[in-house]
């Protein structure tokens, strides 16, 4: 399964393909925003990886990697999962710097939000981010998701934003 965006293509991940993930996981401007803000191992990205492939299996969607343009070069990932400790799926992104404030993130997250209303029959997708990441922040608003309320996830304040499959068909309406 493949998904398209304007200059995007989402792809499922396959287990071999984990070095794609390994620079921006390593970098530390990357990675301040995500968890404890720590680069992550070559295992912690393989386990990454191996999980998304396991979780494409199980759920039919998972964290899409990103490749742009016609040489399909790695771009990021864009993912929908389930949020650990909830009944909830998630959707969030990574890109590699290169490639922050082309409006990429918001691209592929509409595609990745769309094939999970349309074809996975999700009722409700939410995003975390901590508060201080006003750029993912941006993206959830461009997405039409509303703040809900402020949550902790694995021991870290974020902020929620949440849309039902009805707010977003009527977003998209719009």
């Amino acid at each position: 399964m493949i998904l398209t965006a304007d200059r995007l293509s989402l792809v499922p991940w396959r287990g071999d393909e984990w070095r794609d993930l390994l620079p921006l996981a390593t970098d530390p401007e990357h990675m301040r925003y995500i968890s404890c803000g720590q680069p992550w191992s070559v295992e912690h990205v393989q386990e990454f990886v191996n999980r998304q492939v396991a979780h494409y299996a199980k759920y039919e969607f998972c964290s899409w990697r990103l490749l742009l343009g016609e040489h399909k070069t790695f771009a990021g990932f864009c993912r929908l999962q389930p949020l650990a400790g909830t009944d909830e799926i998630e959707i969030g992104w990574w890109l590699a710097r290169g490639y922050w404030g082309q409006r990429l993130a918001t691209e592929a997250a509409r595609a990745a939000m769309q094939d999970g209303f349309a074809r996975c029959g999700l009722a409700r997708i939410i995003a975390i981010a901590m508060p201080a990441n006003q750029t993912s922040i941006g993206v959830m608003k461009k997405l039409s998701m509303r703040f809900e309320r402020e949550y902790v996830h694995k021991g870290f304040p974020t902020v929620l934003y949440a849309i039902s499959r009805e707010e977003y068909s009527a977003a998209s309406l719009e």
